[in-house]
């Protein structure tokens, strides 16, 4: 009941200014306030999310390390060679907070269009000739990416960075011509004219872009996207858990909380710990059979 009684360490496994740094912050400062203990976020970033992940997982199970989990997760477990951990087994899932809308994004100058049919219909016309940025092997660029390419028969060539910053970046600069990325990380670039938003992948528009068409529109019933969460050691006592999960999913019914992580461009959704570790065991298992379709794997 008196947990924390000393500051939190809330690893978040990306270097800064990606997808997932805005939010995790937010949350971390609500956190802090609502229990009269900082939880500090440090960046840990390298190999997708593994390092900052592996880290978390070798701390002492004593509710003062703690990592901002997301799709990365399951994704690492279930596309690697030599899987780093297993991601039901070697994480005690805390709750979901936010789920994470991505967009396709493209350079303005590299590709003419604005709408994603008629970008769909030139990659159709001239395969290999569009290149997409990810955030690396694994990444939800990555799979958001080859989804899309699956799905309507097109042929991007992928070009891997070492995080969504440094993607961004170089998309920005007109190195590569489109990405998948998450709408936190792109959403200013996006406003301010660097780049244009052609598709979200979630199921329906999202209320930061209504005038951007879900790819569903498209092709009925695609949806893709990812999702952030808490996540301890595997051995953190269950009452812990259940404490600090109870706790965000009370933060979370906060009109401000949600308010602010809506600004940042994610939307605001709880899951408790055992439903968090059912999502991830289910995406474990679409991610393997995409990677089997899509011919992906990660080599650590």
């Amino acid at each position: 009941a008196d947990y924390p009684l000393r500051p939190v360490r809330l690893i978040l496994p990306y270097p800064p200014g990606g997808s997932f740094d805005g939010p995790a912050r937010i949350l971390a400062e609500r956190l802090g306030q609502a229990t009269g203990q900082p939880f500090v976020v440090e960046n840990r970033g390298g190999v997708g999310g593994v390092v900052g992940a592996q880290e978390v997982r070798r701390a002492s199970p004593d509710g003062y390390t703690v990592l901002v989990s997301s799709g990365a997760l399951p994704i690492a477990s279930a596309l690697a060679k030599k899987p780093p951990f297993d991601a039901t087994r070697d994480f005690r899932h805390v709750a979901t907070f936010a789920s994470v809308p991505l967009v396709v994004v493209t350079h303005p100058g590299r590709v003419p269009f604005k709408d994603f049919r008629a970008f769909i219909q030139a990659s159709k016309a001239a395969p290999g000739k569009y290149a997409y940025a990810s955030a690396g092997n694994g990444s939800p660029a990555q799979l958001g990416a080859e989804l899309l390419k699956q799905t309507f028969g097109v042929d991007w060539l992928h070009v891997p960075y070492r995080g969504t910053g440094p993607a961004l970046a170089d998309l920005i600069g007109g190195q590569v011509d489109l990405s998948v990325v998450g709408l936190s990380a792109a959403i200013g670039q996006i406003r301010s004219g660097a780049l244009t938003a052609l598709a979200v992948t979630t199921p329906t528009r999202v209320p930061q872009l209504p005038d951007v068409p879900a790819v569903a529109e498209f092709s009925p019933g695609f949806a893709f996207d990812t999702w952030l969460g808490l996540a301890f050691p595997a051995n953190t006592p269950p009452e812990l858990v259940r404490h600090l999960g109870n706790v965000v999913g009370g933060l979370l019914q906060e009109p401000q909380l949600r308010s602010r992580l809506a600004d940042a461009a994610v939307t605001p959704a709880f899951r408790d710990g055992p439903s968090t570790a059912q999502a991830v065991s289910h995406e474990m298992e679409v991610y393997m059979r995409l990677g089997q379709r899509s011919n992906i794997s990660i080599d650590y």
